[in-house]
C-alpha cells in the first residue's frame, strides 16, 4: 500500500498560486504531470528558456515570478510550444491564457 501511495504522490503536477495588487490570493492552477513532462522530457530545448529552467526540477521547484518575469514566463511557454507532442497544446494554451491575465502580478509555484 504504502508504494502506492508513494507512487501517486510521485506523478502530481506543479501547485501554482496567483496574486493580484496587494499581494491579494486570486486563484490556484496545477501544471499538470503531462504537462511538465511534455515541456521537460520530451525535448531538451527547455536548457535554452531562463523561466522554464526555473521550474524544471519537479522535486525543488519554489520560486515566484512578479509580473514582468510572467510575461517572460510566458514567452519562454510560447516558444517551447513547437517542440511539445500536440496532445498537449491545449493545456499550455490554457496555462498561458490564464497567466495573460493582468490581474495577476505575481505567481508561486512550487513541486513536490
Amino acid at each position: 500500500m504504502d508504494k502506492l501511495i508513494r507512487k501517486r504522490e510521485k506523478h502530481m503536477g506543479l501547485d501554482m498560486e496567483m496574486y493580484g495588487k496587494e499581494d491579494q490570493y486570486l486563484d490556484f492552477k496545477e501544471i499538470e504531470e503531462s504537462l511538465h513532462d511534455a515541456l521537460f522530457h520530451t525535448n531538451n530545448n527547455w536548457r535554452s528558456y531562463l523561466y522554464l529552467r526555473k521550474i524544471r526540477d519537479y522535486y525543488l521547484t519554489n520560486v515566484e515570478f512578479d509580473r514582468d518575469e510572467i510575461d517572460k514566463f510566458i514567452k519562454d511557454l510560447e516558444n517551447i510550444k513547437i517542440f511539445i507532442p500536440g496532445d498537449c497544446h491545449s493545456a499550455l494554451s490554457e496555462l498561458i491564457k490564464i497567466l495573460s491575465n493582468h490581474e495577476i502580478q505575481k505567481i508561486s509555484i512550487v513541486g513536490d
